[in-house]
């Protein structure tokens, strides 16, 4: 929930500072010129008689380039010439670069050149990412911790919400099935006992899935919502709503970076949205933000390139176990390997100069994966 000052303004600090003090964050302050673009952007995930309105939701990304400084020219003429496009083109797409799957995109010699132009021009790579799956059956474990109130489980929040992941995307269609009988997220004070006891006939089922330790965890936080009065975020919700928009990630960007100028690529709901809130840094109105047609800004068309690869790399990792993609890595061709190595460089880069430039809501073990695919070994 987002807190507003008395004038129903957001203060951008109630936002930004428990996630800096949180994360360990720097460069926060900083004043950066920040481009975004997005990729699968669902806009709302709910679910239906006949199941998901969209039936295998892939990972959001926002997220594409940025500078330190004000706004600046952004000379795509040397871009255009890497990637053989004329100079009348009205605009640059992730398919002038590269086409297909991850493993496609990374086969691409076009694909080399623009993520080695984005390390010559000094540009830093950001974005936040979000399995939206997942998103969707957090807050089952938020509500457990949040009613029990005990510390020591706090700590395994990650771990249980990553086991309780596992549970419940081995068997998508059984999922939803189950969201569909109990209304999911608004499961209810008289439903909510049944609903646990089937997700622990769940885990009893796939106990291979996870190590025993976990096991035993996940088992041990169900046996405790079972004897709660409530679990909070599954009560009182809208009835098989999962996700009722992406808005929230935009905000995120704006508070986090409230010394920076931050350039969207025009999503007219988002844009609808963000209009009806006014943000103010104590006593200053903040304008730091604005709407931009990608044909009239170059550095929201780079960003369009890089969200792109983003979005095919992380639903990659989504659908693909940490030991497929070991062997997948020993047979990269010399093309595939030269890209992801300038991918790692980039993403290496950007982290080095502010660790808030990824963003992840993601499992540990997509995290994991991640991880695996960059691995050196």
């Amino acid at each position: 929930m987002i807190e507003t000052t008395e004038y129903g303004a957001i203060d951008v600090n109630t936002l930004r500072d428990p996630v800096i003090q949180m994360n360990g964050l720097f460069n926060a302050d900083a004043v950066y010129t920040i481009y975004y673009d997005e990729t699968n952007n669902i806009r709302r995930l709910h679910v239906r008689p006949d199941g998901l309105n969209v039936g295998h939701p892939e990972c959001f990304v926002v997220g594409g380039i940025a500078y330190r400084g004000p706004v600046r020219v952004i000379d795509l003429d040397g871009l255009h010439s890497i990637l053989n496009l004329q100079k009348s083109a009205k605009e640059i797409k992730l398919k002038h670069v590269a086409k297909g799957d991850f493993p496609s995109l990374l086969n691409a010699k076009k694909l080399e050149g623009f993520l080695q132009w984005l390390l010559d021009e000094g540009l830093f790579v950001h974005f936040s990412v979000l399995d939206p799956l997942y998103w969707s059956i957090v807050d089952v474990i938020d509500s457990i911790l949040g009613e029990h109130g005990e510390r020591q489980l706090f700590t395994a929040h990650m771990e249980l919400k990553n086991d309780l992941y596992a549970i419940l995307r081995h068997d998508l269609d059984g999922t939803v099935d189950l969201f569909q009988r109990y209304s999911y997220p608004d499961v209810g004070r008289e439903m909510r006992r049944a609903f646990v006891a089937e997700l622990r006939a769940l885990l009893e089922q796939r106990a291979d899935l996870l190590p025993h330790f976990n096991f035993m965890m996940l088992k041990g936080a169900l046996q405790i919502a079972e004897r709660l009065e409530a679990l909070p975020f599954l009560e009182d919700e809208t009835p098989n709503v999962l996700i009722d928009g992406f808005g929230p990630f935009f905000v995120q960007r704006i508070c986090l970076f409230k010394n920076s100028e931050h350039i969207f690529d025009v999503e007219e709901v988002v844009k609808t949205n963000i209009a009806t809130m006014k943000f103010v840094d104590g006593a200053r109105k903040l304008t730091n933000y604005r709407f931009a047609d990608s044909k009239d800004e170059p550095g929201v068309q780079v960003s369009d390139v890089i969200t792109g690869l983003l979005g095919k790399m992380f639903t990659f990792l989504n659908g693909t176990t940490a030991s497929d993609l070991t062997n997948i890595r020993t047979q990269l061709t010399d093309q595939q390997r030269r890209n992801l190595g300038l991918l790692e460089t980039l993403l290496d880069h950007a982290l080095e100069e502010n660790p808030a430039f990824a963003h992840y809501t993601l499992s540990l073990e997509d995290l994991r994966r991640k991880n695996v695919l960059f691995s050196r070994t």
